[in-house]
């Protein structure tokens, strides 16, 4: 890949509590953490429901939006001060076409992102919360440690008591 396409990535630095994407908005962009935090949520009856954590070395998007190029429901927003590559849509398809083997790449990632939304609602839905807990902790090492309970426990779908139960027996 020349150097006119890897100049279409973007290094960008973001302080704590910045929005890379709000509801409303279309998702004009696919990130790589490279240090930091961001996480994804969507608003439910005035609460804030995480819908994904992504520590160092994980992308972020808002995968319906991204994909489609339509607004979409959920925020993404920057938890702990975090350096992000960022990659446009517009750019992705670019890179796409003129490179296959980056093709490949993209499926993988699209893919890789699929198993990981199926896991989630495996674990959700079908376990109780202490190994919702369980699995949130293999899935996100040291997360419980940089997430705030709230947004940690609205992820998991239980309440910030019983995570703190679950956590301090």
């Amino acid at each position: 890949m020349n150097d006119a396409y890897l100049e279409r990535i973007q290094a960008c630095s973001y302080a704590s509590n910045r929005f890379l994407l709000k509801a409303g908005e279309t998702s004009r962009y696919i990130y790589f953490v490279e240090s930091g935090l961001l996480r994804c949520y969507y608003r439910r009856a005035n609460k804030e429901v995480s819908s994904w954590f992504a520590p160092e070395g994980a992308f972020c998007w808002s995968a319906e939006s991204f994909l489609r190029q339509q607004p979409g429901i959920e925020y993404i927003q920057v938890v702990e001060p975090s350096i992000v590559s960022k990659l446009s849509y517009d750019s992705l398809q670019c890179i796409c076409l003129d490179f296959p083997q980056f093709d490949r790449l993209r499926q993988e990632v699209t893919g890789r992102h699929l198993l990981a939304c199926e896991s989630r609602m495996q674990a959700m839905w079908m376990q109780p919360s202490p190994q919702r807990l369980a699995w949130f902790v293999r899935r996100f090492p040291g997360l419980l440690e940089k997430a705030t309970g709230k947004h940690v426990a609205s992820y998991l779908g239980i309440t910030e008591v019983m995570l703190s139960r679950l956590r301090h027996p």
